[in-house]
């Protein structure tokens, strides 16, 4: 079994013996405490941001990790290429001399909401990023002469090298606004802002690194979503539209990330009031990255050229949801996605998805 599986199944194993302590608790439940209004499935998928609200007066606090895994194949569009397609046109008008292997990306994020109303809820998300890529050499490519920097590494370098960034990512903040509600439905509009506090300038030796690895966006964003949820009986299911539209021309470090829209939507059955299961379809559509780096920067691999960023990806999720109902920890949810690639169609020339592990843990008081 690879790291990589074997990281997947001690992450299921976690959750899988979190939950039987949940249960155990659930189970010393006083059973006048009002249990029946506290249901695993009152929260959506791990995945799914600005999915719910809150009574007024209620303060929730949470963590959320989310790691994203590619590795593998580079993809142009749908279709796999070899090492000589990715020298010839993955660094047009230069030539590729290197090229990923392996990326991973984790956040890390607090996720603090407070309802001064039934009808209003207030959310602030601040995050933590840390980036890791490995590259290789591509055989047979030496630097042309026309470009200092082609043929090497972010050192200078010629071989085989990972590099690494870490920092705070983007500020997310704003209201979620109730919509409508009735028996067995509600909608909500999130209407949230994301501020750049998170570095778009990290460099490797006076060169700027990756796009991809830089923790921030770098400019102001407006990141709207609307979320629909019904439930009957043990099922549940809804259904979000979400946006990410850059609100600059260009960042500090002279470029802009491309506008992301998402669809997605999920369905779940509760096998007990403490624990649920979901199914979950996503799609993901995402620009090009806009502009480029104003100071020095490589064109010597795939992820340093603008047009091999964005593109269209269609996932599918299967997650878990825990919460406690009772005892002195009733209203703490842990809850755990994973989202399998289906199908890539990236710009450019990208490493294939791997997969993406959501894991919550939250507290309301």
């Amino acid at each position: 079994m690879s790291s990589f599986s074997l990281g997947v199944f001690r992450s299921g194993a976690c959750i899988l013996c979190l939950s039987t302590a949940l249960a155990a608790l659930s189970a010393k439940a006083d059973p006048h405490s009002g249990n029946a209004l506290l249901l695993a499935d009152q929260h959506a998928p791990a995945g799914v941001l600005f999915d719910h609200m809150h009574k007024a007066g209620e303060i929730m606090l949470g963590f959320r990790y989310a790691g994203s895994f590619a590795g593998g194949s580079m993809l142009n569009g749908e279709n796999s290429v070899n090492d000589q397609k990715v020298i010839d046109e993955g660094c047009t008008p230069h030539v590729c001399a290197m090229k990923p292997t392996d990326m991973t990306m984790h956040m890390y994020m607090l996720d603090i909401m407070y309802a001064p109303a039934d009808w209003l809820t207030l959310m602030v998300m601040p995050m933590w990023m840390s980036h890791d890529m490995t590259m290789k050499p591509l055989k047979g490519v030496m630097p042309n002469g026309h470009d200092d920097h082609d043929g090497m590494d972010h050192g200078g370098h010629m071989g085989a090298h990972s590099h690494s960034t870490e920092g705070w990512g983007d500020t997310v903040f704003g209201p979620e606004i109730r919509l409508a509600e009735g028996p067995g439905y509600h909608l909500h509009v999130s209407p949230m802002l994301s501020a750049p506090t998170g570095r778009v300038d990290y460099k490797t030796a006076g060169v700027f690194t990756h796009y991809g690895m830089q923790p921030g966006s770098g400019t102001w964003d407006f990141v709207p979503s609307i979320t629909y949820t019904g439930r009957a009986a043990r099922w549940t299911w809804g259904a979000q539209v979400l946006g990410v539209m850059r609100l600059e021309e260009d960042n500090r470090s002279g470029y802009r990330l491309g506008d992301i829209f998402q669809a997605t939507a999920w369905g779940s059955y509760r096998f007990a009031d403490w624990i649920s299961a979901s199914l979950r379809g996503l799609y993901t559509e995402q620009g090009k990255i806009e502009g480029h780096y104003n100071a020095v920067h490589n064109h010597s691999s795939p992820p340093d050229l603008q047009f091999n960023y964005g593109g269209r990806f269609w996932d599918i999720g299967f997650g878990l949801n825990t919460v406690v109902t009772g005892g002195a920890l009733r209203g703490l949810r842990l809850s755990a996605e994973w989202l399998q690639p289906v199908m890539d169609d990236p710009n450019g020339y990208q490493l294939e998805r791997e997969g993406t592990l959501w894991a919550n843990a939250t507290m309301s008081f």
